[in-house]
């Protein structure tokens, strides 16, 4: 998808500037997420997107079973099924060993998580991870947002600041990339949906707090022959520097090429320019030690990036009728995929809270609801969950890591209750139900009074 997809291109009438009841910054996942929920609920929204089409980039992939019951409730999982494919788990490998025929083998599984039963087909929502890369499931959630005929979208139109944002409504300023032409935009409500380096945080002089990982990954998109049927086809390999997380991109499908997500860990001491990272001199030194199959490798590199790593959470996620979400209101490593995941049900939230207020009357300070109750959720989960995924792959030994780590001894021989109590939080933590929160604090509406 590419260009303006509305009908005046957001040129002002009357000399007025162009007003939406939500304007969402951001046309990635969680910006289309909100909008798709918000057009739903017959709610007019304007989203503005500085890249001119939706990106490509190698990012996140694997979706739980909160994220997919929300894609249901909004219509979209069926879709996201159809396109994508669903894994049974995953789990942590030693580094390849000598197949001693001149190839390497896979390392021995450490631990498995399963996220269903094991001999699960069916999977009903949310049961197993639902895997379709980022780029793909934005495109789909687009298409849907712009079919409620309620959402309009401004490609290569950046934010530029925020002139307004008392009483009732907001007013921006923004760019068109291409003309460099500035003209205003209004609004009742803003989401700032718009990534780690958000203009709108910025713009709204918001704190962003927390630490940055000192070694950068190296994300590529690897066409590589399956020689192997393995059950669990999404694993880290544990390493104390050059950790990796492998994932298929697609169902994985033995004696034929299959488009694999391998995601290296750069030595921090490792100086060397993005550049140089990237090249296939350097990717490949890495696949020799990651990746198994005969010898020399036959893959295909078809994408390849490089990123560093943070965890930050913003000091609020409201500041009048301004609102962030997603990457724009937290940070954290990929381990564990829990960044996108959280900037979904971010989404949900959000536009339930602005469903809320803008159609059942219920009081502006429900958004503040909304702004502690996710940054809890990063707080006491998202945060050290996902901090503790990323130590557990590099900070022991892998020949020791069962006998030093309970989360691996656990895993040896979980009980039904143990399964149980560790995906507990993953439903009932992780997705905030705001409407239930507004009844436990008697945050009323005027029409149920």
């Amino acid at each position: 998808m590419n260009g303006s997809t509305n009908a005046n291109d957001g040129k002002a009438v009357n000399g007025a500037p162009e007003h939406s009841t939500v304007l969402v910054v951001g046309g990635a996942v969680v910006g289309c997420f909100t909008a798709l929920k918000l057009g739903q609920a017959g709610i007019d929204v304007t989203i503005i997107e500085r890249q001119p089409t939706t990106s490509d980039s190698p990012r996140a992939v694997g979706y739980y079973g909160a994220a997919q019951l929300f894609m249901d409730e909004v219509g979209v999982y069926k879709f996201v099924r159809d396109e994508g494919f669903m894994t049974r788990g995953l789990c942590w490998r030693k580094r390849p060993t000598d197949d001693g025929k001149g190839g390497k083998q896979l390392g021995d599984v450490i631990a498995r998580q399963h996220l269903c039963a094991p001999d699960e087909t069916v999977f009903e929502v949310s049961a197993g991870q639902l895997n379709l890369p980022q780029a793909d499931l934005n495109k789909i959630v687009l298409r849907q947002a712009l079919k409620t005929g309620h959402v309009k979208l401004h490609f290569n139109t950046e934010l530029v600041s925020i002139l307004h944002n008392e009483g009732k409504d907001v007013t921006v300023l923004v760019r068109d990339i291409n003309t460099n032409v500035e003209r205003k935009l209004t609004a009742t409500y803003l989401v700032g949906a718009d990534g780690a380096r958000s203009q709108t945080r910025k713009a709204l002089g918001i704190a962003f707090a927390g630490h940055t990982w000192p070694e950068r990954l190296i994300a590529t998109n690897a066409l590589k022959y399956n020689e192997i049927q393995v059950d669990l086809p999404t694993w880290y390999t544990m390493d104390r520097v050059h950790y990796t997380i492998t994932t298929p991109l697609e169902e994985p499908v033995l004696g034929k090429k299959t488009l694999w997500r391998y995601t290296i860990a750069a030595d921090p001491a490792d100086t060397r320019p993005d550049e140089e990272l990237i090249s296939d001199e350097n990717i490949f030194k890495h696949y020799e030690n990651v990746m198994s199959g005969p010898r020399p490798l036959q893959v295909q590199i078809e994408a390849r990036s490089t990123y560093r790593i943070h965890q930050r959470l913003a000091s609020t996620l409201r500041k009048g009728n301004c609102l962030l979400a997603g990457d724009a209101a937290h940070v954290n490593n990929p381990y564990g995929a829990l960044g996108l995941n959280t900037g979904i049900l971010d989404a949900d939230a959000l536009a339930e809270a602005l469903i809320m207020i803008l159609k059942e009357q219920y009081p502006p300070s429900l958004l503040d609801i909304y702004s502690d109750e996710r940054r809890k959720v990063f707080q006491f989960f998202v945060d050290p969950t996902s901090t503790q995924n990323k130590l557990r792959v590099h900070s022991n030994h892998e020949d020791e890591a069962v006998q030093n780590d309970w989360f691996f001894r656990l895993l040896q021989n979980p009980t039904y209750q143990e399964l149980k109590e560790m995906a507990k939080p993953y439903f009932e933590t992780w997705r905030t139900n705001i409407r239930k929160l507004a009844e436990v604090i008697q945050l009323g509406s005027p029409i149920h009074q």
